[in-house]
């Protein structure tokens, strides 16, 4: 088995995450093989496991890195003094449109691998994702709830929400060619909903 540098070994794990990518986008997680990613990269089969134990380990690390955007979303709003509707709609509106962006994302959020996924998957993996994706929202919508610009919600019922919202982008079809005026005006309903209202000032 070849021995890898270590300048080596970040190109053939970047070509392998690149690489898979398109595969998984075009073929999905079933009917991608590992012979498939290793022959599109140019390595031995045995390299590949030099890297991930199998191809649902490259598949989830892909998704981590796609759902990075979350963390970039939320690091631009806490430079924004926005009022509190508008600052929700904005993290609502910006996810939703990451999504889109996103080839991988959007066949991920169609569903179409995630039983596969969960199956080869060691639980603990899944676990952590779930968790960390509650535990981001979760921060920040309670964080957000202290500075009183959102409603005195459980945060997790407000990620739920805002997931509910992505899972929209496959529905772009069947909703028709009002399909963007709907998000629009949907997340703003939201937005709207569930921000703090000001206090009304008492009558004299």
């Amino acid at each position: 088995m070849p021995k890898f540098n270590e300048h080596e070994k970040q190109h053939i794990r970047e070509l392998l995450l690149n690489k898979g990518k398109e595969l998984f986008v075009q073929y999905g997680l079933k009917k991608t093989s590992i012979d498939d990613i290793v022959q599109a990269c140019g390595i031995a089969k045995g390299s590949f496991y030099r890297f991930f134990p199998s191809k649902e380990e490259l598949y989830y690390e892909i998704l981590r890195q796609e759902e990075a955007f979350t963390g970039d979303i939320i690091a631009e709003l806490k430079g924004l003094d926005l009022p509190p509707a508008q600052l929700i709609e904005k993290l609502f509106y910006d996810s939703f449109q990451a999504i889109e962006r996103s080839p991988f994302l959007s066949m991920v959020m169609r569903g179409y691998d995630w039983a596969q996924l969960i199956r080869k998957l060691p639980p603990e993996a899944m676990e952590e994702h779930t968790e960390a994706d509650q535990q981001l929202g979760r921060e920040l919508f309670a964080k957000w709830q202290k500075e009183g610009k959102l409603a005195p919600l459980d945060p997790d019922v407000i990620t739920g929400m805002l997931r509910a919202v992505l899972l929209l982008s496959q529905h772009r079809q069947e909703l028709g060619p009002l399909f963007d005026d709907i998000i629009v005006q949907l997340i703003r309903s939201i937005a709207l909903g569930i921000s703090a209202k000001p206090e009304k000032a008492p009558r004299s």
